[in-house]
């Protein structure tokens, strides 16, 4: 992607303000929103109160003119105005508003700690352009109110597995974000070989410790998950798709993948029991309610059988199912099968 550097700085004198007002419109071009010079002159006003900074309480449409004249002239910004809709666009999306970053102390500390937790979620080479982005925007900036010790006393562990580093994962991120299809050799772990696929890769997200993305299959012509560490071999393809919000919104906590879900699950927890149960966000509506006796009653409204009796197993005893019947008798062949095996 080509890069436009500014004019040299002796020409182009421009107040931190300015630079955030400019930021905020460019990001609302690379949205493709079309903003019209009234609903710029609202997101200054958002953006003074954001910044805790009422240096011009009162902007006007000028001020929105003299910007759009700065990205235009300063920075090349191929800006256009569309007559019918009354709004600004980019006539190259390719552009990139490239110019030093002057930030505040506030969004400077959320952009190291936000890199530094990167680090420990993200493989290669995605770590590493996030922390050549973040030194990038640091030249910039003087964080002498940042110490080094606070940053490393920052420490993220993410669960074993979270990070795996994946051959295949920069090329399915740069499928992702650039809305481009894939050919995916994917092993479904049933013994067989890996199944060609092209895929049309929507979301992706971490979870259960693994990267995976939620795609439209053009194989079953359906929406599924695949996990990333799954997928053997991928290459991007030319053609491109249409985010689908319908396969975005439906990945949520309660949804991330197609299991059959029972309903009304309860399990009868002890006080140890309970503290995993508050640390697991098995579902967003999940529920823990003192007995009498002393135990709690952790109830999901639904949950798949597949994440739900791994989890009672795992907390040796101190985890009961109570209903539906299905759960019970699952933890209960499951357990028999344990046992079968340790008597051999």
């Amino acid at each position: 992607m080509k890069k436009i550097s500014p004019k040299s700085p002796e020409r182009v004198k421009i107040s931190r303000m300015q630079i955030f007002r400019m930021a905020r419109i460019v990001a609302l071009l690379k949205k493709n929103l079309m903003p019209t010079p009234e609903k710029l002159l609202k997101e200054y006003e958002k953006l003074e109160f954001e910044e805790n900074q009422l240096i011009r309480p009162n902007y006007s449409l000028r001020t929105v003119y003299r910007d759009i004249d700065s990205l235009k002239n300063d920075f090349h910004c191929p800006i256009a105005y569309d007559r019918a809709n009354k709004g600004y666009y980019l006539t190259n999306h390719d552009w990139e508003f490239n110019c030093p970053a002057q930030l505040s102390e506030s969004a400077m500390l959320a952009l190291i700690l936000g890199a530094r937790i990167a680090e420990d979620i993200f493989p290669d080479p995605l770590r590493s352009r996030i922390a050549s982005a973040v030194d990038e925007i640091l030249k910039g900036n003087n964080p002498d109110f940042l110490e080094t010790t606070l940053i490393h006393s920052l420490k993220v562990f993410a669960e074993s597995g979270a990070v795996k580093e994946s051959a295949v994962f920069p090329v399915v991120f740069e499928a992702w974000q650039k809305h481009r299809q894939i050919r995916i050799f994917y092993d479904d772990m049933k013994g067989g070989e890996p199944i060609e696929r092209i895929v049309d890769p929507h979301v992706l997200f971490l979870d259960a410790r693994e990267w995976r993305i939620k795609a439209f299959c053009h194989l079953r012509n359906a929406a599924r998950t695949f996990v990333i560490n799954r997928i053997t071999k991928a290459v991007m393809l030319p053609s491109t798709f249409a985010p689908d919000k319908k396969i975005i919104r439906s990945v949520t906590l309660d949804n991330i993948v197609g299991w059959q879900k029972y309903a009304d699950v309860r399990i009868r927890l002890t006080s140890e029991a309970r503290k995993f149960a508050t640390a697991n966000r098995m579902h967003s509506k999940q529920s823990l309610k003192k007995e009498s006796d002393g135990s709690w009653l952790f109830t999901l409204p639904e949950v798949p059988e597949e994440v739900i009796v791994p989890w009672i197993l795992s907390q040796r005893g101190e985890a009961i199912p109570l209903q539906p019947p299905e759960i019970v008798d699952a933890v209960k062949k499951s357990a028999k099968a344990v046992l079968a095996k340790l008597k051999k």
